[in-house]
């Protein structure tokens, strides 16, 4: 049982917290021969019609640096303290003074970058591009160009090349606090899900069905942030996704109900999974079911540091078929929005092989097995932390499929 609302106490990241990621970025960046790490303004993707990943993501390494929703970046490799510019009025525990705008995001980044001594300087651009670790459906990155034009303009003797990777890496490792906010939020998902689980019933109201397991959610203390929910009879191509209250939709007897149902704690994204079915599981459905549970399982004693993922791709896409079924790799990482590397159905994750698996990443895990004959699909998952030993999901449950009679 999740703890009540009343008892949830965090208090923020602490300064340690802070520095370790300032330090994890300097170091990467430093090896990369840059004089600076330097995080532009990045577009609202509130404004965009993005995915709400996507959307999540275009501003999430300022989030990470700052703790700050909108910010520009500049972090010296040499232990100076970074320039943080913003349009809010104050700052935090971890950034306690700011640098206003001034005029322009571009004149007053620009002017930034000539106050920490970086007219001729190498400089290394977090965002311009997507990248293995973030930003991963981001194909023209998430910088707003107009500004980052006016600073090209205004350094003309400064050198600007792509970063992406170096933020991106230190984001991809996970420390002990990012890690207990993420197993908060996996716990406060699965909340979520006991509540889908308890109130789904032929002749339920959709939209009152969502708002009861947001919510839940929200009172256990996440962020509101959408959940992914997909309902329908079996049969009739994909279900129907929603990711806001429906009007005039109930649910019937025979339906498949799926969801990604996320919670935001501390600011980091995690995501539990769970199919539901309103009746007997048919008996053709059974051995995916079991194939998929007995795949996830397999997946966790595999998923080791030092390991590349072309090694864990090509036995979970290669399980199923032992199994006189289909197996599919889904899952990717989490953290503070658009994290990677990806994998799915769309986006198979070639250009990720070599990149390797490290202890302390964390990732949604939920592969996809399908019959022999694709008649019927099924996906479970949820958090999972990579150790020595294997993968740790970070909240308890059991793969399968939800029968609701």
């Amino acid at each position: 049982m999740m703890e009540s609302p009343a008892d949830i106490e965090w208090t923020g990241y602490s300064l340690a917290e802070r520095d370790w990621r300032w330090q994890r970025v300097r170091d990467d960046a430093a090896k990369a021969g840059f004089d600076c790490i330097f995080v532009p303004l990045c577009v609202d993707g509130r404004n965009l019609h993005l995915s709400l990943e996507q959307a999540r993501g275009t501003r999430s390494d300022c989030r990470f640096l700052t703790q700050l929703e909108n910010a520009a970046v500049i972090l010296p490799t040499d232990g100076r303290k970074p320039i943080i510019i913003s349009d809010q009025e104050s700052g935090n525990d971890w950034i306690p003074e700011l640098r206003p705008v001034d005029g322009s995001w571009g004149t007053s980044m620009a002017r930034a970058l000539i106050d920490a001594g970086m007219e001729r300087a190498r400089i290394g651009v977090s965002g311009i591009r997507r990248s293995l670790y973030t930003h991963g459906r981001a194909y023209h990155g998430v910088v707003n160009h107009s500004s980052y034009a006016e600073v090209l303009r205004l350094l003309p003797n400064a050198t600007f090349d792509n970063a992406t990777e170096v933020v991106g890496h230190a984001r991809y490792v996970k420390s002990e606090e990012q890690i207990a906010c993420l197993r908060c939020g996996s716990a406060i998902a699965a909340a979520g899900i006991d509540k889908m689980i308890e109130l789904a019933r032929p002749g339920m109201d959709e939209g009152i069905l969502y708002t009861s397991v947001m919510k839940r959610m929200v009172e256990l203390g996440s962020e509101y942030y959408p959940m992914a929910f997909y309902s329908g009879l079996h049969g009739g191509g994909r279900l129907p996704r929603f990711e806001d209250p429906t009007e005039g939709r109930t649910l019937r007897p025979m339906y498949r109900i799926a969801n990604e149902v996320d919670a935001v704690f501390g600011g980091l994204i995690a995501q539990e999974q769970q199919p539901i079915f309103l009746g007997p599981i048919p008996d053709e459905w059974k051995t995916a079911i079991d194939v998929q549970h007995d795949l996830y399982y397999a997946a966790l004693e595999h998923l080791t540091p030092g390991q590349p993922f072309a090694e864990f791709m090509d036995f979970v896409n290669g399980f199923g078929e032992k199994r006189g079924a289909k197996s599919i790799m889904l899952m990717h990482g989490r953290g503070y929005g658009d994290d990677g590397p990806l994998f799915t159905p769309q986006n198979r994750g070639a250009r990720n092989r070599d990149v390797l698996i490290e202890s302390g990443n964390v990732f949604i895990v939920k592969p996809i097995v399908k019959t022999a004959d694709d008649s019927f699909d099924t996906s479970w998952g949820g958090c999972v932390l990579v150790t020595d030993k294997g993968g740790e999901p970070l909240v308890k449950r059991t793969p399968g499929m939800v029968s609701i009679t």
